[in-house]
């Protein structure tokens, strides 16, 4: 028997073919990554899209159904879901709303590790025992995204080269043919994903929330 959550979506960045969905409870700060049965977690189109066939939006407030809390290492905020129960849209914040589900982590999680043409993008397995958490929500001054797929930002002193797998904005370079493009104030979703095969876990950004878009109205 599953329950049903409202939660603030703040991600829903490329898995495969699939999705990575991945939110706040609505009215709290707590972090929810809806996960399915299938080997790789993600979420299909089925069973995240509402009765009108379109996709949860950034800073949708989503109805859904979740059977049963299922954390995996430092990805405690996993959450089976129901794929019975439809997810519905009851709400939408905006940018102040967003504002007061910031977080300020010194660092992301750990730094130090770089692979080639990336900057503190990834941390050995062996020390994931201290981390406690895989998702963050970060405001930075400015963030620049490329057609090489990484998003370049910096955070509380540090830099940051990171791979980018929100799809809006992969859509826009593929649609515009831009090569480059400094965005101004935003919110940055990034993500910790479970170990690949060279011993290393990578940090992604799933997802950017850029205020001047929010704020015009520009929703994603």
């Amino acid at each position: 028997m599953s329950s049903v959550l409202q939660m603030v979506c703040l991600a829903n960045s490329r898995k495969g073919g699939d999705r990575c969905v991945a939110g706040m409870e609505f009215g709290s700060k707590k972090w929810v990554r809806p996960i399915s049965r299938r080997p790789n977690e993600a979420v299909s189109v089925t069973e995240r899209q509402y009765s009108d066939r379109s996709e949860p939006r950034i800073l949708d407030i989503v109805t859904m159904g979740l059977i049963e809390k299922r954390p995996s290492k430092f990805q405690r905020e996993n959450w089976l879901i129901d794929p019975t129960v439809q997810w519905v849209k009851v709400g939408q914040i905006d940018w102040d709303g967003l504002c007061g589900l910031e977080q300020q982590p010194e660092e992301l999680w750990i730094n130090g590790y770089s692979s080639w043409g990336r900057l503190n993008n990834k941390i050995p397995a062996s020390r994931q025992g201290e981390i406690a958490s895989s998702l963050a929500l970060i405001r930075v001054e400015s963030v620049t995204i490329g057609a090489d797929g990484f998003a370049r930002f910096e955070h509380m002193g540090h830099d940051y080269v990171i791979n980018l797998t929100d799809p809006a904005y992969e859509e826009m370079f593929k649609a515009k043919g831009v090569l480059r493009k400094k965005l101004g104030e935003s919110f940055i979703t990034v993500s910790l994903g479970k170990e690949w095969d060279d011993g290393y876990l990578y940090k992604f950004v799933a997802a950017i929330i850029e205020r001047s878009e929010i704020e015009s109205d520009g929703r994603r």
